[in-house]
């Protein structure tokens, strides 16, 4: 036991005879060393024992190179310390990976404390190295950027992508796109957006839908829901075709009365006529739903059907065969005549 405790201290005093040997070192600038024997060491561990066991107090620093040469038992015996100015500078430099002397004292002169913040400093052109340290650490890549951002108001950068964002589509404010982004127009430019707004659209979805109907408002494109939900339920409810359940919609709509079937197709059609161009539109499309067009929102623009013949006597006939409708009236296949309750 009492043996380890003197090899620990006999350990412990070395490190404190080594430390105060290279505080005690002087270090003397030379421009070259001429005339004598001159070995290269490679590893700074091996130039530090020889400068140990020889008891080594002075180092020559060679200007040309930043070689470091120390004269032990008439030999001279050379280290490349890159321009260091001593060896506790030189561990702490490649300790904080800087490349040579003269960047790690430069950078200590701007008070940039790593290698990294030097290279960045190096790299742009910023106006002190608080400038520097600061647009790091707020992620900007380079300094334009920076002081560009600065003048905006913006010290992060991603704010100031967020800026550039919403600028670069269009937006007036980031409230505005912050909202856009909320109510699905993401990555579309704001001209798209402010329109959806200005005819009342809740998101984007709603607007895009009624775009590919051919609807710009969306008092329009609420219409087409309204009227599409109503007609689906009829179909479901009677089990009967979709123009059979376009003939029981407008029936609804009848005043309590007697009607022929000319009265009744006539009546039929001044409602349908007489309906916004929204429902009429609406009309149309569910009558083509299983056309197989799949483009058939687009094509209606340029070939509407024409909405009269659905009512026409023949039709009518079809539908009284068809559907019973007690819920509306009663039908008298004998006389023709259609009661609307």
């Amino acid at each position: 036991m009492k043996k380890k405790i003197k090899i620990a201290l006999a350990a412990a005093l070395l490190s404190f005879q080594t430390f105060f040997a290279f505080a005690e070192l002087n270090y003397i600038e030379v421009g070259s060393i001429s005339n004598a024997p001159i070995v290269i060491i490679t590893k700074l561990s091996d130039f530090e024992l020889l400068i140990t066991k020889n008891n080594v107090s002075t180092a020559f620093l060679r200007s040309s190179d930043g070689a470091m040469f120390i004269n032990a038992g008439g030999s001279y015996f050379a280290y490349n310390l890159k321009f260091y100015t001593s060896i506790s500078d030189f561990k702490t430099g490649e300790s904080l990976g800087f490349k040579s002397g003269k960047e790690y004292y430069e950078a200590k002169n701007l008070e940039l404390p790593t290698a990294e913040l030097y290279s960045y400093y190096k790299q742009n052109s910023f106006k002190s190295s608080a400038d520097c340290i600061k647009a790091k650490e707020n992620g900007f890549p380079a300094s334009s950027e920076y002081y560009t951002a600065k003048e905006l108001g913006y010290e992060k950068h991603s704010d100031y992508m967020d800026y550039l964002n919403w600028t670069g589509k269009g937006y007036k404010s980031k409230e505005d796109w912050q909202l856009a982004q909320k109510k699905g127009f993401t990555d579309i430019h704001a001209k798209t957006f402010y329109e959806s707004q200005e005819q009342g659209f809740a998101n984007y979805d709603d607007y895009n839908k009624a775009r590919g109907l051919g609807f710009s408002k969306n008092d329009e494109l609420q219409i087409y829901n309204t009227v599409t939900g109503d007609l689906e339920k009829i179909v479901k409810a009677k089990a009967i075709e979709r123009k059979q359940a376009v003939i029981y919609y407008f029936i609804q709509k009848l005043q309590k009365d007697e009607f022929s079937l000319s009265v009744l197709s006539k009546s039929l059609k001044n409602i349908c006529n007489g309906s916004d161009k929204a429902t009429q539109k609406t009309i149309t499309y569910f009558l083509n739903e299983n056309d197989g067009n799949n483009n058939r929102h687009n094509s209606y623009g340029r070939n509407q059907i024409n909405l009269d013949n659905l009512f026409s006597e023949k039709e009518l006939q079809v539908f009284f065969e068809k559907v019973e409708p007690k819920e509306l009236g009663t039908y008298s296949s004998k006389s023709e005549i259609f009661k609307k309750k």
